[in-house]
């Protein structure tokens, strides 16, 4: 199964998303904070030689686009930007406008989407089609 980030600052909705994964077999980590997950995904200047060896620590990142000190948006153009996340696999998970999910899109085209609320079946879902959408 598949190794999935979650930035999501809700703690309840952050549960209930891991629990769901979890129970359907995939590991999960939790990001609180928008630079926790942009530290643990983008390498500094120091280990960027280490990095270009290793892989990321997530197979496929699921993005809250609301979030706490930094927007969902800024935290997508930094995972684009970075060569080691530029094709990172991402479903924005959000309860956003149309406008700001289009804007999303418009920054990471091939990003799944799911409305919060969402069901079971929609987030496997949506995880099964970003992690077909890597191999392609």
């Amino acid at each position: 199964m598949a190794q999935v980030g979650l930035l999501e600052d809700n703690a309840r909705i952050a549960k209930l998303c891991a629990t769901m994964l979890q129970y359907a077999g995939h590991h999960v980590v939790v990001f609180e904070h928008p630079q926790a997950c942009l530290d643990a995904l983008t390498p500094g200047m120091v280990n960027r030689a280490a990095r270009q060896l290793s892989i990321l620590p997530v197979d496929v990142l699921i993005l809250d686009l609301h979030l706490p000190d930094m927007t969902g948006i800024d935290v997508l153009r930094s995972l684009r930007a970075n060569p080691y996340t530029q094709s990172l696999p991402l479903i924005f998970c959000t309860a956003a406008t149309s406008v700001e999910v289009e804007n999303a899109l418009s920054v990471a085209p091939r990003a799944g989407f799911i409305e919060k609320p969402f069901t079971f079946q929609e987030l496997l879902s949506a995880i099964t089609s970003a992690l077909a959408k890597k191999g392609e």
